[in-house]
């Protein structure tokens, strides 16, 4: 009779860890992700977020909703989703229970997963044709504008607020001086503004309007550089430079805000469910790019860094194997 063999060792290991992966995949049984306005590239963001997450999971219910940077960080918190876009400076305030989160005191629930991209904020812009010719001149002469800004709960309409208060001025005082602030979906926006429905936008270059400033002319009223600096230390967003040319109405290298699109996790997941996730997100790194030229610089090796907080141990732990965070 022959004698029994083993197996080598380390093929038992190999073993062991593919049915360990293969039973904690099996235990995923929902993987919710929330993502931004649809008509934006938050929704395709998160759209192909749930496809990654449909291939590690396979037979999970995966569903992706609409959300906003603010909301979606509570939205995780709670647990009403595994997964969120949100930007650092937000989840740095939800940490400390700041900022946009005092009211509601510290939200523990929430680790960092990827820095995807630092995304230009507040664009000014009004029709070609408007008579406005500056921000401060909206105050001064207390112009009747009819803004439109993203939806309430989302990260540009806070920032929209915010940028206008270092004017000196609110949504209630361009109310009160016969304006409007219409909080709407990017599509709206585009459609609104080309009917002649609306005077301005205030919120981020993301597809739909790009389209709108395809078909319509637009000028872009720059931000005055001290209240980009003031941003900056108040409300820690990214102070960039538009290049000259980036889009049309940029007609000079033009002094910018911006913020840090990341991605958040609850801290109550499994590491291995987060490891999993953020290696995923790493090798599908074309598609994260392809989304909008705004993610083109996405790059694995740094997404580990400017998130605004300490990052998920799944997260860390993959960071760590592949030799990118030391």
């Amino acid at each position: 009779m022959a004698a029994k063999r083993s197996l080598p060792l380390y093929l038992l290991v190999l073993l062991a860890a593919a049915a360990a992966g293969t039973a904690h995949a099996a235990d995923v049984k929902t993987f919710n992700v929330t993502s931004g306005p649809m008509g934006g590239d938050w929704y395709s963001l998160g759209g192909a977020m749930g496809e990654m997450a449909k291939q590690i999971y396979p037979q999970a219910i995966v569903t992706v909703t609409t959300g906003g940077a603010v909301e979606n960080i509570a939205k995780v918190n709670m647990g009403k989703a595994d997964v969120g876009l949100t930007m650092a400076s937000l989840y740095a305030e939800a940490l400390n229970g700041k900022g946009a989160y005092a009211e509601k005191g510290k939200m523990e629930n929430l680790r960092a997963v990827a820095f995807l991209a630092d995304i230009p904020m507040s664009f000014f812009l009004v029709k070609q044709e408007s008579p406005i010719a500056s921000i401060e001149e909206i105050k001064s002469k207390k112009r009747g504008i009819r803004i439109l800004t993203t939806t309430k709960g989302s990260s540009p309409s806070v920032a929209a607020e915010r940028m206008l208060a270092k004017y000196g001025m609110t949504f209630d005082d361009i109310k009160a001086w016969g304006g409007s602030v219409s909080f709407v979906s990017y599509a709206e926006a585009s459609n609104l503004i080309k009917d002649g429905h609306a005077d301005a936008w205030i919120g981020p270059m993301v597809s739909a309007i790009v389209e709108l400033a395809t078909t319509t002319k637009m000028r872009m009223l720059p931000i005055a550089p001290a209240v980009l600096d003031q941003l900056k230390t108040d409300h820690n967003y990214v102070k960039i430079n538009l290049p000259k040319d980036k889009y049309y109405f940029v007609e000079k290298d033009t002094p910018h805000m911006a913020e840090a699109v990341i991605v958040v996790a609850q801290a109550s997941l499994p590491e291995a469910q987060v490891h999993a996730f953020t290696k995923s997100l790493s090798e599908n790194r074309d598609r994260v790019r392809s989304i909008h030229q705004t993610y083109g610089s996405y790059d694995p090796a740094t997404a580990w860094q400017n998130v605004g907080g300490p990052l998920h141990p799944g997260a860390e732990k993959y960071y760590r194997e592949r030799g990118v965070m030391k």
